[in-house]
């Protein structure tokens, strides 16, 4: 099950799995001291200026939900503008590569083909790419914000921003095999109250927003009285080189996105507006428009 599929057929996001995040490897990163200012510091230092840059990111998706129950994590790559809230990336699932592009105030799905190569099942005809303006229609939050939190649970930019604004307590992990050699590692503290309040930039909006539908989750979850999670950092220089995290209420489990190649170029390119609808025109008696106009019923 992919994120546009969960999503494309019409029904609302209570159809789709909800369920908490496994804690996975994150939770359980032994620290090899007590949470201290400096380590703070160091993280949120890091943080804030990898904001500020481009990278390639590879990204592993382990014990999802969205996805369906899949013998492998799932993997992929993309690009990144941290600054300009942009990005793209490409998930390769079990059924196919998923495609996910992130703008500062929307984001575009596209799920794989069908099996029999007969286009993107359940959208209208001719559409391949679901849209969500995400500032825009206030039936978002209530028909589909499980599909903003899953969405975003990909995007490296909102994990990022999440710590950036967030962070409230840091304490150093021991060695873990796979982390980059010359990096700190961290398991941080994420205040998601704190994390919205502080929300800026050109995504800022859209991310504060989507904060909120994480904060709604956690409350309707097993722990009503939690809205904080845990990230793991590693810090190399000035830069954060990698995350991993289980973004609350996502369903893609523990993500592990490694930033390299700082300083890259990055293109993002949105899909024509003819093969875009938009998800608020696929909820039951919600607008019937596309983005970018005509019938969402292909007629």
């Amino acid at each position: 099950m992919t994120i546009a599929a969960c999503l494309a057929t019409g029904v609302s996001a209570a159809s789709c799995s909800s369920a908490p995040s496994p804690p996975g490897e994150v939770a359980t990163a032994a620290t090899v001291a007590p949470a201290s200012a400096q380590s703070l510091a160091a993280v949120k230092a890091a943080a804030a200026g990898t904001q500020s840059q481009t990278a390639q990111v590879a990204m592993r998706l382990a014990a999802t939900t969205v996805f369906g129950v899949a013998s492998q994590p799932i993997t992929g790559t993309g690009s990144f503008d941290f600054r300009a809230g942009r990005g793209s990336e490409t998930l390769n699932e079990p059924s196919g590569v998923e495609s996910v592009i992130f703008e500062p105030a929307s984001l575009f799905v596209r799920q794989p083909p069908t099996a029999a190569g007969a286009g993107t099942s359940g959208l209208p005809r001719g559409k391949s790419w679901i849209s969500a303006g995400l500032t825009e229609s206030p039936s978002l939050g209530t028909n589909f914000p499980q599909f903003v939190v899953q969405a975003e649970g990909t995007n490296p930019v909102f994990l990022l921003d999440l710590v950036a604004w967030g962070a409230v307590s840091a304490a150093p992990i021991g060695r873990v095999a796979g982390a980059p050699a010359s990096a700190r590692g961290f398991v941080v503290d994420v205040d998601l109250a704190r994390a919205q309040t502080a929300a800026t930039g050109p995504s800022g909006p859209a991310l504060a927003r989507a904060i909120g539908y994480e904060i709604g989750s956690l409350a309707t979850g097993a722990s009503t009285s939690a809205k904080s999670f845990v990230v793991r950092v590693w810090v190399d220089g000035s830069k954060v080189v990698e995350l991993a995290g289980s973004p609350p209420g996502s369903g893609v489990g523990v993500t592990t996105m490694s930033l390299s190649s700082f300083g890259t170029s990055v293109h993002v390119d949105p899909p024509p507006s003819s093969k875009v609808a938009d998800i608020v025109s696929l909820s039951p008696g919600g607008e019937r428009e596309n983005r970018g106009g005509g019938d969402s019923d292909g007629a």
